[in-house]
């Protein structure tokens, strides 16, 4: 598998190393690692099996292809390009467990004109396929909270009903009004109290929320309002034009490209998310394309999606399709087309109960594809969560 030939592109490998050097790392920003010129927006870039890269400025590209390791220099960075593809061993890694990525790294994904990069998975994604393996750790954060006390109409301070990890800045959205969170509001953290409870907001609240020591009869726990953090320091991302065309970029990890035959010898890949914010994603009526999707990947140790969020998505949020020992706690769907999470059989989820009480989708939305094979999941009543038993 690779990248289709571009009409007017070119490519850019690395350049030729000695025997006894091919286990050196090799910085993007070195003009010696590409033999003197380094890769431009045209390019397609590719990191044969056994080097290894560092990427320490920012870059735009047209692809890059992902056969050896590319890790992330200990700073601010942003990646631009179509379509990054991790394969075959292939490792794509920005943090450990131990020492989380602590600055900020954005890949944005985007593509003009339209166009298809890779049979199978089109364009615009980030994809480890044929046993490629992407670990993106940021920071893990505080996800969502209940809200701790009523708030009314002109309330600028809310208080929630445990600690956060939240600062000024921030990004956080407010949500009630029974189980499918009708009501929402978006606001950014002015300021935060020492412990963590107590937030101050940039603007005063529009309408009323009920919190869990609100004095209301007869209250059902799904009114309660819930506060979810909507901000991260590791961020994936579709363009800017996506808002208008709802074609964003989607996040793909599995045994082998969606449409292609499957392989004889068949290698699962790796998929690693912690506290990471996916926007712009999602590309709306293609079926395959949502903002992370693990499929036909079989049972690979490793898989996790840990303190993430989902928003902005054109088309659902997570999706599992015959693959199984993903791990998903603590993450937050924002207001997606479709259901929030769906796996497709009823074992794959194995703690149903902790699935349904650590995960948050907020207000699912009504859709109606066109596209008949994205139909059988009656998305005309959206769902938190939804487990279709297909053994």
């Amino acid at each position: 598998m690779g990248f289709l030939p571009f009409a007017s592109g070119g490519g850019a490998h690395l350049a030729p190393a000695p025997v006894a050097d091919v286990a050196r790392t090799l910085a993007w920003s070195d003009p010696l690692t590409w033999s003197g010129r380094l890769p431009g927006r045209r390019d397609v870039v590719q990191v044969p099996a056994g080097r290894s890269l560092l990427i320490d400025q920012d870059i735009d590209v047209a692809a890059l292809e992902v056969a050896g390791e590319v890790c992330f220099a200990e700073r601010d960075l942003r990646i631009e390009c179509d379509g990054i593809l991790v394969t075959r061993g292939g490792v794509l890694r920005a943090g450990r467990d131990d020492a989380p990525f602590a600055h900020k790294l954005t890949l944005t994904l985007g593509c003009t004109p339209e166009r298809e990069l890779i049979d199978g998975l089109g364009s615009k994604f980030l994809a480890a396929v044929d046993g490629g393996r992407i670990e993106l750790i940021g920071p893990r954060r505080t996800s969502w909270v209940v809200l701790g006390d009523t708030v009314a109409p002109g309330a600028i301070v809310i208080r929630v009903a445990e600690a956060t990890d939240w600062v000024a800045g921030d990004r956080i959205a407010i949500a009630s009004g029974g189980p499918e969170l009708p009501l929402v509001e978006e606001r950014t953290v002015f300021g935060v109290s020492s412990d963590g409870m107590h937030i101050t907001l940039d603007a005063p609240m529009q309408h009323r929320h009920l919190g869990q020591h609100g004095r209301v009869r007869n209250a059902l726990p799904g009114a309660i309002a819930k506060v979810a953090l909507l901000s991260r320091n590791v961020v994936i991302e579709g363009d800017v034009p996506a808002a208008r065309t709802s074609l964003g970029a989607h996040c793909i990890i599995a045994g082998h490209a969606p449409g292609e035959p499957f392989p004889e010898q068949s290698q699962g890949s790796v998929g690693r998310f912690v506290g990471v914010e996916f926007r712009r994603m999602g590309q709306f009526n293609r079926s395959g394309r949502y903002p992370l999707y693990w499929h036909a990947n079989g049972d690979v140790p490793g898989n996790a999606l840990v303190d993430c969020v989902i928003h902005s998505s054109f088309q659902r949020g997570v999706v599992v399709a015959e693959t199984r020992g993903v791990r998903i706690h603590g993450n937050v769907v924002h207001k997606p087309l479709g259901h929030g999470f769906i796996v497709d059989q009823a074992d794959q989820a194995q703690d149903v109960a902790t699935m349904l009480t650590t995960n948050l989708t907020i207000r699912p939305r009504r859709v109606r594809f066109a596209d008949p094979a994205m139909r059988d999941l009656y998305e005309r009543r959206p769902r938190s969560l939804w487990i279709s038993d297909s053994r």
